[in-house]
């Protein structure tokens, strides 16, 4: 920006008069001087410093020229074994080239490859070189082009730099070991021939170090190894992503470096390990596919038996998100309703692991491994094992079924305990932390508290002093100004001087007595007899989601003979206890587990509508009598009064007859009128005593006479009642219809609101109905429903019922027991339905009402159409009003 200005234009210096200087007093020119020599002397250590500051190259060369060695050299090639390379790696013919899948979501993984030849002692070298970048920017724009070298324990994760056994430097620059970075370095990429040197000479000054070297110039200072990684044999290992790569174990290196130095292939046997993997005898690979149920240790038996058995390679969904998680992909906090140990990849949004398992699936053939295929459910499923059996040729591989079901061996039941004892302990050493920060946190509290209120005191007598001292000073000035004589002033002076020295002796500050909470050891914790006992480890995310669970459990089975497995080993029970355990477990969950699968058949719905129906019509038959006896007691009315109109006409004209004399004609009119009165009185219909109705004798409820229901009494609290008893009875018939399995007994009492809302669409909510548990409110139906010794849901009516009218029989007996128990003063015979129980029977009325029809099973009560009493044909305009009627207006 500053070129881009104008140039200004030059100033006419000649022309101005130069400026007359001020004369300099002599001090001032003195002390400019020795500011100057002062500015000076100070200045010299700082430029010294400076010069101390400034770098003086890099440090000297410490390694040497390997001396000539005379020992045994390893034997054979340094090579990759396949076991030790993860499954994405792809070797090439020539070897030393590496390259790795790149499609879909195994792009995102790390391929790891550890030589064959391990170093224990000694100083040697590898080299690596990037050959060309095979991709770009992964899916989320992350560069996806990585490449790591260094060492690692055998048998640690192939992922380098992922756990304790393994150190390496990064493309980037980094320097890694268990995930951790620091800057060690310079960046490298393609064409750069890197070189590691692993310094395990006692003798060497960089004895446990190891350095990265970039066209043989070093680019790191020597790193010093990890305390995990000291006195073990250490493998030369590469990881990368989105390269090819060509790893050089020598004999000569490919970029020398400034001093000689041995590579691995031209190390001496003794400062070797090398890794022997023998073929097996009969040429094929073992394939196991362990059978366990779910939560029943099938994990937990597959770990102790790899760490056992080393040099099998998992295939699992679960090894895929662990080599994901070393890869640095993403991970979902938390685990989710979908979450399993089967399946733990099931909410990971930004990994295709269906992708990765897919081409795990194809490649796992064609490599020389022994392999583990462990799925849970798809290991219980006979279609699943035999597409496993299917998938690895007979020829290449023996595929062996391992049934890990029954009662554990003592071995397992010990390491059962042993991680029971670990979790209790872990549980416990977070109570005892959290415990002691909290007494921590009170002791500061209250030490702040202290503190403070100290200062408080503290500032108070301060202020109390300063305001006596003043008032003292004042009254001292007026007693000097009073006093004329000056030895008596003398004498007060020096009283007031001894009084303040006795003042000034203050009382010792007082300190804080509670003493800080120590630093305690976590107490040990130990096992009760109760968890000693335990089977299974107890794992905080199962193996199988609920819903997968539910869907799957009634198909398991175990591995059989005809399926094709080369042989079949029972870990546990044998064959047939193996065999009855399972028919038994399953049995077991068929009565707990919960068919989240389950619909209503239409075989439901039809009930359900017919149920509406009748409902519908009980409380529509309950408006019209209710309407009915008010019309009627209207009709009374107007009829009393008519009549109490006629006599009084009829007297008064009889009373004017007779002023007149009598008049015979006048008398007969008013005997007409009051003859004409009584011929309109109606003949009353007999009276129903209601509370003498036998109510499980009425053979009609819609009508005991004089259209007289059973339903007339009714309030809110009945008929929501009457709603629970139908529903918790269809309930129970509509599951074992509609499960339509034996072995199924109904509805679990632990899973009663999940199946409720599934079939009337709504919470079944103990709240609802005044109570704490669902049990009392089953209680309050128990004439209809019961729960048995199992916990299952029971009714007591039988499904094939011609008319609904047993439960408004119920529901009546019920309401009139209930009636007398008040009366008799018992308070917790009262209901204390919420509104929204309340509301539950008139939703039911309204779709009722709304249908076309209903028949009850085989019978029924009609058409009906309204939920609403159409009173327009009723005389005197009562409901929608006559326009005809008597009295209609």
């Amino acid at each position: 920006r500053c070129s881009r200005r104008p140039a200004l234009p030059p100033r006419a210096t000649a022309t101005r008069r130069p400026r007359r200087a001020a004369p300099t007093p002599p001090r001032a020119m003195a002390e400019p001087a020795a500011k100057k020599q002062k500015t000076e002397a100070e200045a010299a250590p700082a430029e010294q410093a400076a010069k101390d500051l400034k770098p003086a190259g890099p440090p000297p060369e410490l390694e040497e020229d390997a001396p000539a060695s005379k020992q045994p050299k390893v034997q054979g090639p340094v090579t990759f074994l396949t076991r030790d390379t993860t499954l994405n790696v792809l070797p090439s013919a020539c070897g030393g080239i590496l390259m790795a899948m790149g499609e879909g979501g195994i792009r995102q993984l790390f391929a790891g490859a550890r030589a064959s030849v391990g170093l224990s002692s000694g100083r040697y070298m590898f080299e690596a070189k990037i050959l060309e970048n095979c991709a770009g920017a992964d899916g989320l724009g992350r560069w996806a082009n990585a490449l790591r070298v260094g060492f690692s324990t055998a048998g640690s994760s192939l992922v380098l730099g992922s756990d304790t056994d393994g150190v390496c430097f990064e493309s980037d620059g980094s320097f890694l070991h268990n995930k951790a970075w620091k800057k060690a370095g310079v960046p490298f990429g393609r064409d750069d021939v890197v070189a590691v040197l692993l310094n395990l000479d006692k003798a060497s000054p960089n004895f446990n170090t190891i350095s990265l070297f970039k066209g043989g110039k070093r680019v790191s200072q020597p790193q010093p190894l990890p305390d995990s990684l000291k006195g073990k044999a250490l493998f030369p290992h590469v990881s990368f992503k989105g390269v090819s790569v060509h790893a050089h174990f020598g004999p000569a290196p490919l970029a020398p470096l400034p001093f000689s130095c041995r590579m691995v292939q031209d190390a001496s046997k003794a400062d070797t390990k090398v890794t022997d993997v023998k073929p097996p005898e009969d040429g094929k690979y073992e394939v196991l596919v362990p059978v366990g149920l779910p939560d029943e240790g099938t994990f937990d038996w597959l770990d102790s038996y790899l760490e056992s058995n080393p040099g099998f390679t998992e295939l699992s969904d679960r090894m895929i998100v662990q080599w994901a998680e070393r890869s640095g992909v993403s991970k979902p906090r938390g685990a989710g309703p979908q979450a399993s140990r089967d399946k733990p990849a099931a909410e990971w949004r930004e990994f295709d692991i269906a992708s990765v398992r897919k081409a795990l699936n194809t490649i796992a053939p064609m490599q020389a491994r022994r392999y583990v295929a462990m799925e849970v459910r798809g290991n219980l499923l006979k279609e699943e094992r035999q597409a496993v059996i299917k998938r690895f040729s007979a020829e290449r591989f023996a595929v062996q079924a391992q049934v890990v079901v029954g009662q554990p061996a003592e071995d397992f039941k010990k390491l059962v305990q042993k991680f029971t004892l670990k979790q209790k302990q872990e549980a416990s050493d977070k109570a005892h932390t959290v415990k002691k920060l909290e007494e921590k946190r009170k002791w500061q509290a209250a030490k702040r508290q202290f503190e403070a209120a100290k200062a408080k005191k503290k500032a108070e007598k301060e202020r109390l002093k300063q305001q006596k001292a003043l008032q003292k000073k004042v009254a001292a000035a007026k007693a000097a100004a009073a006093k004329k004589k000056e030895g008596e002033g003398k004498d007060d002076e020096k009283k007031e001087e001894k009084e303040e020295e006795k003042e000034e002796e203050e009382e010792p500050e007082e300190e804080f007595q509670e003493p800080e909470p120590a630093d305690e050891e976590p107490p040990k914790v130990k096992l009760t007899a109760e968890e000693k006992a335990t089977t299974f480890c107890q794992h905080e995310v199962k193996d199988l989601t609920a819903l997968v669970f539910s869907s799957s459990f009634t198909k398991f089975s175990l591995p059989a003979a005809d399926e094709g497995f080369s042989d079949i080993k029972y870990q546990w029970s044998k064959g047939p206890k193996c065999e009855e355990y399972l028919k038994q477990w399953i049995v077991d969950r068929k009565l707990k587990i919960r068919v989240e699968e389950l619909k209503p058949s239409a075989w439901f719905h039809s009930k359900l509508r017919a149920w509406r129906a009748a409902l519908s019509s009980y409380m529509a038959k309950q408006n019209d009598y209710r309407a009915a006896v008010a019309k009627k007691a209207a009709d009374k009315k107007v009829k009393e009064a008519k009549k109490k109109a006629a006599a009084l006409a009829a007297e008064k004209k009889k009373a004017d007859a007779e002023k007149k004399n009598g008049e015979a004609e006048e008398d007969d009119k008013a005997k007409a009128v009051a003859e004409k009165v009584e011929e309109e009185e109606e003949e009353e219909e007999p009276v129903v005593d209601f509370a003498a109705v036998d109510i499980f004798g009425a053979e009609d409820v819609m009508d005991l006479g004089g259209g007289l229901p059973l339903v007339r009494d009714f309030g809110a609290d009945d008929w929501a009642l009457l709603c629970l008893r139908f529903e918790l009875h269809m309930l129970a018939h509509a599951f074992s219809h509609d499960v339509d399995d034996p072995e199924r007994l109904g509805v679990h009492m632990d899973h009663l609101d999940f199946y409720f809302q599934k079939y009337f669409g709504r919470s079944l909510s103990a709240k609802d109905y005044g109570k704490d548990t669902i049990q009392e409110v089953i209680d309050l139906v128990s004439d209809v429903v019961y729960v048995n010794p199992k916990s299952v849901l029971e009714s007591l009516i039988d499904v094939d019922l011609e008319t609904p009218s047993v439960f408004v029989k119920l529901t009546e007996e019920a309401r009139r027991r209930r009636a007398l128990r008040l009366d008799l003063g018992e308070e917790d015979a009262k209901l204390k339905l919420s509104q929204t129980a309340l509301q539950s029977h008139k939703q039911q009325h309204k779709n009722g009402s709304r249908q076309d029809g209903g028949k009850w099973w085989g019978g029924g009560y009609g058409k009906v159409t309204s939920n609403k009493a159409d009173y327009s044909h009723q005389p005197y305009g009562f409901g929608k009003g006559g326009k005809g009627g008597k009295g209609g207006k």
